[in-house]
This record gives structure tokens, sequence and C-alpha cells, in this order.
């Protein structure tokens, strides 16, 4: 060996390390679909000493996630396609296009909510913490013994709901995938129209 060579394994030998380098190929991962949005596990918190999880998720045209919060900060990078996704700003909603390539960053307690409005497919790089993935796992627990699949969308959409009470994550009442004036919002949610 080279003198270069032999200070290298010296030096990497002085360097404490675990074994758990591992990849995760396109396709792999722990699949799991919820409410319209169809996730696929490619770190877990087990995977990353309970710093982070990473899910890519893939919404069909018209599919989203409804209006929510939770208490984990939560970044997605599109990996292809669009996403529409909601905010308030100054009590208004607001709605930003991200495109492949754009980056969406959710502070903890953000109201949001996102979903593909466009006629293509779209893959999300979602990343968050292990915290807010308990409520994928719980989710995907209760299905597996009472498939949401099998029930009408309102019923399991409050049972997604009671789940996430229990996880520091909250759905609002309001639909806002459909375009609807913010000021009448409310109230065609009560079954009150204008003129």
């Amino acid at each position: 060996m080279t003198p270069t060579k032999l200070n290298m394994k010296a030096n990497i030998q002085s360097i404490p390390a675990t074994e758990g380098v591992r990849r995760v190929g396109r396709g792999e991962g722990e699949k799991f679909d919820i409410a319209g949005a169809h996730l696929t596990w490619k770190a877990k918190g087990v995977d990353t000493g309970y710093a982070f999880s990473i899910c890519e998720q893939t919404l069909g045209p018209e599919e989203g996630v409804p209006l929510h919060s939770h208490a984990s900060a939560e970044v997605f990078y599109v990996l292809s396609g669009a996403a529409d996704f909601f905010r308030l700003v100054d009590g208004e909603e607001d709605w930003i296009r991200c495109e492949t390539g754009d980056l969406m960053i959710l502070a903890p307690n953000s109201l949001h909510a996102f979903y593909n409005k466009t006629s293509e497919p779209c893959r999300l790089l979602g990343i968050s913490t292990p915290s807010h993935q308990a409520f994928f796992d719980a989710v995907a627990s209760a299905d597996k013994n009472r498939p949401f699949a099998s029930l009408p969308f309102p019923e399991a959409m409050m049972l997604v709901a009671q789940i996430g009470a229990q996880h520091n994550m909250y759905f609002a009442p309001v639909d806002v995938s459909k375009p609807v004036a913010s000021a009448n919002r409310g109230l065609q949610q009560k079954g009150v129209t204008h003129n």
C-alpha cells in the first residue's frame, strides 16, 4: 500500500461508525394509500435515528390532501408534475403552484392543503418528523382492521380525523379543493348560499 492509502485507512479506522448504509431503489419502500394520497415510505424514523422520515407521494389528477395542520414541520419537493398548495396569508386563502424541482416549506401548525389540479400525475417527496409519521402508522394500522376503501369517503375521513387528533393533527371541516370565493366559503359549508 502507498503511504496515502495507509494514512486514509488509519484515519477511517479512527472514525466511530455503525452499519446501516443502504439503498432504497425506485419503486421500493413501504406502500400505503390514504384518502386519495398514495404513499411509499422511503425512510422511516427507525432508519434515521428518529431524526426525520421521508415518503414519496403520488397524487392523480384531482387528488389531494384536505385542509389540516399538525405540530411537525414538513417540506415537499416536487419530483414531477405540479401541486397546488393552500395557505392563509393575513386571514385570506392563497394558492401556490409548485412544479417539478420546487420545494414547499410548511412550518409547524401551519394550516395547509394540497391538490393536483392538473390532468397529469404529480409525485412529491415529503420530509417530516417521526412524530408526524406516527399518525400515518396509526392510520395504516386502523386500515388493516377496517379498510378505509370499503367505507364512504366522509366516514373514512372522520376516522382519519379522530386518529389525527390523537397525534396533534387537526383536519378542518372546510373543503378548499373546489374554487369558491373565500368570503362565501364558510357560509356554503353550512348550506347558505348567496345569489
